[in-house]
This record gives C-alpha cells, structure tokens and sequence, in this order.
C-alpha cells in the first residue's frame, strides 16, 4: 500500500512540473530588431536562395560552387554553402545578382537541373519547396486565332503553372511559335504535345520544345535522370529510337554561322571577285578578309565575332 502511495505522489509531482514547462514554453520571445551588429558595423543584406540539384549523384561542393561563381559572375559575390547533402544555399549580396539567376535558369551542373527558390522571411531552409523549375517553353503549331495571351497562359497552366509571356514580339501578327515562362514539376514528366479543341469541334496537335532542357529520360520524360539508369526503360524491350522521347524536345540551339559574310563568298564554279569595295566585318577597307563570322543569338541579342586570317 506505501508503494502505491509513493508512486502516485511522484506522478503528480512529475505532471505539476511538466506543466510548469510548458506554461514558460508558451511565452513568446520577441527578438529586438536592430540594423546595426554589436560591434557597430551595419548588417549587411543579403539575397538567399536554396537549391538542389536533380540527380542521385554526389554534387562536389567546391567544384560546384566554383562552376556556378564562374558562370554567374555576381557583380558582389556568392556564398555557397551545403546545408545537407544535394541541399544547397547561395547567398547573394545585391538583388539583381539573386533576380538573374531566378529570370536566366534554368542552370546547370554536369547536365543536372537546378532547383532553386528564393528563401523568405521566417522560413525554415530545410522546408523551402523545391519542386518546380522555372524554365521557357516553345509552342509550336499553334493555329491562327489561338495565340491570345489567355489561351497561352490556359497552355502554361496545362503544362505546370504559367509564369509569363515573351513581351518582346507582343503585337505581333504572326509568329513560328510561341514562348511562355512556365513553372515545370520536377515530379511529373514533361509533355511533348497537347491536343488542342477547336471552335469547330476538330482538333490538332500543338507540338512543345523546351529550352535549356538539360538532363532527362527518353523514355518516362522525367527530370533528374536518363534511360541508361531508367528501370522502366531497363525493363522494355525496344531501341532508344523507338522511346516516346527524344532529343527533339530541346529547342534547337540558335547558334551556327550566318549570312553575313555571302558578298565574300565565291560560288562554286563562279568568277572570282574583283576586289573592288572589299569591306571588312567593321566596314572599313582592309587586307584582312573575314573567314568566317559566327553569330551567337540568345534571347534576340546577336553577338559578331570575326575570325580573319591575313594574307
């Protein structure tokens, strides 16, 4: 009988002081606010974002970071630090730094996606989402009368969630196809075409491509990984040429050599120039003909870059 007596004493001790815990654990700590360190030095602001990268793979973080500082080029730096493995965080020091990497993705590293979003206020880093990635989509075969921004934005909603237009040929009559910012799942498989209802009840297809698509499988579409390590594809029988995906789903690559040196170009079987008015690629006379001129387009700005030889 003492002992049950005992044992019930001490319960109701116990219970008294867990309730005397959690009655100070729920007073609320509100931290002073103050824009200058305790050393008198001003807080420097930052522009965080936190990011992984789609692969199973072991990313090396300092070979990483040197690749990512390098094509970056943040006009006030980066700090690059691993928060858990493939879980990373880069602190910015300027927000047009943090807005270029967001607007220009999606990136890479050794063909492997980055996953990233801006981290805010009051948010744990180990919870920030990442599981879309923002990147622009080509519509191609779209039919005339079908090209309204709310049709194409109803397109970006069907493929993930729809970002924004390109306002650069806004107003145009015409158009090879049609670029929308789309917020694509990393879960899901990419799309390579939509069947489109018309007004008049018949349908067509509205073909998709992708740019700056980097690592994915020709045969489940998903993101992350390619058929050489796809069970499923492992598991099916058939080529890699007869798998529902394929390189055509990547926009084509704008770069190559242009028509900008034909007036020294000479027919085969044609009559050699005469050599009056020889211009040079700056348009002033010169001995130094061009060999060649290579354009590099990105986003409808055109570098010229001459490769000469002199004579």
């Amino acid at each position: 009988m003492a002992t049950t007596v005992t044992n019930k004493g001490v319960a109701a001790v116990t219970a008294r002081w867990a309730d005397m815990v959690l009655e100070d654990e729920e007073e609320a700590f509100e931290p002073a606010v103050t824009e200058v360190a305790p050393d008198g030095v001003a807080a420097v602001e930052t522009w965080p974002l936190v990011g992984r990268f789609l692969t199973a793979k072991l990313v090396k973080l300092e070979y990483m970071r040197q690749v990512m500082a390098s094509v970056w080029k943040p006009v006030k730096g980066v700090q690059v630090t691993e928060l858990q493995p493939n879980l990373f965080m880069f602190v910015f020091f300027h927000a047009s730094d943090m807005h270029y990497v967001i607007d220009e993705g999606p990136w890479s590293f050794e063909n492997c996606t980055l996953v990233c979003q801006p981290v805010k206020d009051g948010v744990l880093l180990v919870n920030v989402p990442l599981d879309s990635v923002d990147m622009w989509v080509q519509l191609h075969d779209l039919p005339y009368g079908y090209t309204s921004s709310t049709i194409l934005e109803q397109i970006g909603n069907y493929l993930g969630t729809f970002v924004k237009g390109d306002d650069r040929f806004a107003g145009a009559p015409w158009l090879d196809f049609y670029r929308i910012r789309v917020a694509m799942p990393v879960h899901k498989p990419i799309k390579r075409r939509m069947k489109l209802l018309k007004r008049d009840k018949t349908w067509c297809w509205v073909s998709f491509k992708y740019e700056r698509l980097h690592g994915f499988c020709f045969f489940c579409g998903m993101m992350g990984h390619t058929y050489k390590f796809c069970l499923k594809a492992r598991e099916a029988a058939g080529s890699v040429e007869q798998y529902p995906f394929g390189p055509d789903l990547r926009a084509g690559s704008r770069r190559g050599p242009r028509a900008v040196g034909e007036s020294w170009l000479v027919p085969v079987g044609g009559e050699p120039r005469s050599g009056e008015g020889n211009v040079s690629v700056t348009g002033a006379h010169s001995d130094v003909p061009a060999a060649m001129v290579m354009l590099d387009q990105k986003d409808g700005e055109e570098e010229v870059v001459a490769v000469s030889k002199r004579q």
